[in-house]
């Protein structure tokens, strides 16, 4: 277990000498806007391109397989889903325009585009939601399906604002190979299990997998992950700071391991003063087409508790390792309401290194401090996580052309 240091000093990698400029698109908690930025490996930066007014706060991003689109849920009311156009100049500047944007009944938390991407999913609170994805924009498209996580007579009443996502519906993630999508809820500890039919887009709910840690576990079900073989099933329980592995089969999921995302040393006493985030799987290398390893956070309930950055080896089938307990990497700050995470290779297709993006919302990123957005270095098991970029630098956050106030879920767009 240790910190994250903060390294700005170049690196003698081949990686870092590559001459690209990646592009990143990020939202935030407190702001309404988005932001495009961009990062040079050369020079170990991470720089503004354009703020993009929008329909913010926006707390989850997503996008099409060219990148070329952005969909985006908010807390704004009345509750919206946004679409956006990444335009990519051959020469200039890139820049972000708003495509459309449709109207949901409750605030979403999480948005997905599998295959074959003509259907758009959402979830959060009490609804999950089912678009069509327009062939002609790529924007949002006619609403096919709602889907309920309460009672239908109880939906009028229920709590449609973004305070249902501490306890209802929170993720959405598909199996592509299987067939099947997953939705967790917090308050009723379950994984929502259903079928989705590729031509229509429809779900049909087959199944609910309660915690394995019995009845009463409230552990809190927050986001979860499919491994590409589309098998395994993973699982962060917001409340009780695991990551649980699940086997895929016809009609259910089924309890393999689970592992802390907390260092092993952890008081048990201080494991509420925690909360379990977002997971990620490594990109495929030529060396290793499946993911060999599993990043995961946790993010602190209070500044003074600062979160956690985990990285878990998998073995050949993506189940957990054996003997691996992870990894553990203590993050800047508490987090606040992020430590999510994105991750691209960086550039040696032989290696498993990887940039990753880690958002913050702690009160010391929406300061002077910044950081809302920070590029950290990993290059494999055993070899550290270091702080490379971070934006806005300390004191652009007070500027009027930036005002971030804090990053909630940023991806990279190249």
């Amino acid at each position: 277990m240790e910190s994250v240091p903060n390294v700005f000093a170049s690196s003698n990698s081949t990686a870092a000498a590559t001459p690209v400029v990646h592009h990143i698109l990020s939202g935030s908690f407190r702001s309404l806007s988005l932001f495009l930025l961009a990062f040079s490996p050369l020079h170990r930066t991470l720089s503004l391109v354009r703020r993009i007014d929008a329909f913010g706060p926006h707390q989850y991003l997503a996008t099409n397989p060219r990148k070329d689109r952005a969909y985006t849920t908010s807390w704004a009311l009345p509750p919206v889903l946004s679409s956006w156009t990444i335009e990519r100049p051959d020469n200039g500047d890139w820049s972000v325009r708003h495509l459309n944007s449709v109207p949901i009944t409750a605030t979403s938390s999480y948005i997905n585009i599998p295959p074959p991407f003509t259907h758009v999913y959402t979830a959060g609170g009490p609804t999950g939601e089912v678009h069509v994805i327009d062939q002609e924009t790529g924007g949002f498209g006619e609403k096919l399906q709602q889907v309920l996580f309460v009672p239908d007579e109880e939906l009028e009443k229920a709590d449609k604002t973004r305070v249902a996502l501490r306890y209802g519906s929170h993720g959405v993630e598909f199996s592509p190979p299987s067939g099947h999508g997953f939705i967790p809820v917090l308050g009723t500890d379950t994984i929502e299990m259903y079928t989705r039919d590729p031509f229509s887009g429809l779900l049909t709910h087959i199944a609910s997998i309660h915690s394995p840690r019995g009845p009463g576990a409230q552990d809190g079900p927050r986001h979860v992950k499919i491994h590409p073989n589309g098998k395994v099933l993973y699982c962060v329980t917001e409340h009780t700071n695991f990551v649980d592995a699940y086997t895929i089969t016809p009609t259910t999921l089924t309890y393999v391991a689970s592992r802390s995302l907390l260092p092993p040393n952890t008081d048990p006493a201080r494991v509420p003063r925690f909360r379990g985030d977002t997971l990620i799987l490594a990109p495929a290398t030529p060396r290793h087409p499946a993911p060999r390893t599993l990043f995961a956070t946790t993010r602190g309930v209070k500044a003074s508790d600062k979160g956690w950055l985990s990285a878990f080896s998998l073995d050949a089938d993506g189940l957990f390792a054996d003997g691996d307990a992870g990894e553990h990497f203590e993050t800047p700050t508490s987090g606040g309401k992020a430590n999510a995470l994105d991750v691209l290779p960086k550039g040696d297709l032989e290696e498993e290194g990887v940039w990753i993006l880690l958002t913050d919302d702690d009160d010391a990123a929406t300061g002077e401090a910044g950081g809302g957005v920070r590029v950290l270095e990993w290059d494999g098991a055993g070899q550290g996580v270091q702080v490379i970029a971070g934006w806005p630098a300390p004191g652009e956050n007070l500027k009027e052309e930036v005002k971030m106030e804090g990053g909630s879920h940023a991806v990279w767009l190249d």
